[in-house]
């Protein structure tokens, strides 16, 4: 095979993920004294408004780039209040149909660019975030010039255009992005095979009596649980709805999995506590008494949810869990 010539040369950095990007984020907008330009094809108004307090020179110029599609306002992945946003401190909305290129460059110097969209999920901003890659470089001339080219199909959006969107979504307010087929139970077990790692947002993080109480309030911690149960639309959640998809969730395959390879078929809290602790992959890793708030809470849902084959005893004030086959 012949080998690639590279006609330009950069300084670069290696592939960062989420929490090495933000950190080249906050220092490159510390640094930006007089230009930015933003392409996401997602951007909401947490991005936008993270992107825009980390900024040290609130009066720079700036143009922001964005997809703006009709299904990605409908189901929110966008925000049509980003318009407003930018409106009121001065900078430049645009729109590029069928945008997927997601790059921020700084001063016509620093240039990231990888998979994350200017979104909460996208900037590692909310507890469960993407996993994304991308890379820092130094600019070049021919990066300009290919970044001009590529923004002069831009729409500049104005008051005009954004009543238009606005009046298309309030026309259409009710309407419901339909639930996803499950796979077929072969493909979901592929999955099941590689759950070896843990991370702490693969815990709930609310009490089951918080989470069935308070299901419809708009806060962090209930969002996280939510999405973690892969439920969207509902004001209520029961019992038997939480416990049918509580048996989705990774943490529980992870710890099914781990019981029935013992041989005793059975955790008492600190063995399930000091497996969990050597298992999670977060960096750095939660004190151990965090550790074991996480875990509590989750043999709370295991109780309410009274499984047929787990049962928990608590000999000598200490709690057993045992597997049941």
């Amino acid at each position: 095979m012949q080998r690639k010539i590279f006609t330009f040369n950069s300084n670069r950095s290696p592939i960062l993920n989420s929490v090495q990007l933000q950190k080249y984020f906050k220092e490159c907008l510390k640094n930006c004294q007089e230009e930015i330009i933003v392409c996401s094809a997602f951007i909401t108004i947490r991005g936008i408004e993270w992107f825009y307090n980390n900024l040290q020179n609130k009066d720079i110029k700036c143009r922001v780039i964005s997809r703006w599609n009709r299904g990605d306002l409908l189901s929110k992945v966008s925000d049509i209040e980003v318009y407003n946003f930018c409106k009121k401190i001065g900078w430049s909305f645009e729109i590029i149909e069928n945008l997927h290129a997601k790059f921020y460059l700084m001063d016509n110097r620093d240039l990231i660019s990888g998979s994350l969209n200017l979104t909460a999920k996208g900037f590692g901003l909310v507890p469960i975030s993407n996993k994304e890659f991308g890379n820092y470089f130094e600019a070049l001339d021919e990066d300009i010039k290919n970044i001009n080219i590529f923004l002069d199909d831009t729409i500049v959006v104005t008051d005009e255009i954004f009543n238009e969107y606005k009046k298309y979504l309030e026309d259409n307010k009710d309407f419901v992005i339909q639930k996803l087929p499950e796979l077929p139970e072969k493909i979901r077990k592929l999955k099941e095979k590689k759950l070896t790692k843990l991370w702490v947002n693969d815990f709930l993080f609310n009490e089951p009596e918080i989470l069935m109480n308070k299901f419809n309030e708009n806060n962090e911690d209930i969002i996280h649980d939510k999405f973690l149960l892969d439920i969207a639309n509902e004001d209520k959640l029961s019992l038997q709805e939480l416990k049918s998809n509580f048996v989705n969730l990774d943490l529980y395959k992870w710890f099914i999995k781990q019981i029935k390879n013992k041989d005793n078929k059975s955790f008492s809290f600190g063995e399930l506590s000091a497996l969990i602790h050597n298992s999670l992959f977060d960096d750095p890793k939660p004190y151990r008494k965090e550790i074991k708030n996480l875990q509590a809470n989750f043999i709370k849902f295991l109780e309410i949810l009274e499984f047929e084959n787990i049962k928990i005893e608590r000999p000598n004030y200490s709690q057993v869990i045992s597997y049941i086959d």
